[in-house]
């Protein structure tokens, strides 16, 4: 006869609240993924430095406009 270490009741309780944290966690990412800062972010991201300095601009610059109206950088 097989026993576990924990009971029965443990085992099904953590997987509820697994699938609560899995979705919890799931539903912020996506909302944070479809943020417009993220998308600009993301873009900033993927340009090269050559890019980026033929713009005139620096990343950090790109970065800090993307937050001016939220944060003071």
């Amino acid at each position: 006869m097989a026993h576990s270490a924990q009971p029965a009741h443990f085992t099904k309780s953590a997987s509820v609240t697994d699938s609560i944290a899995h979705g919890l966690t799931r539903a912020l990412t996506f909302l944070s993924h479809n943020n417009p800062r993220y998308q600009q972010l993301d873009r900033v991201q993927s340009m090269t430095d050559a890019e980026i300095s033929a713009r005139g601009t620096t990343r950090a610059a790109m970065v800090r406009r993307a937050f001016s109206d939220r944060f003071y950088l």
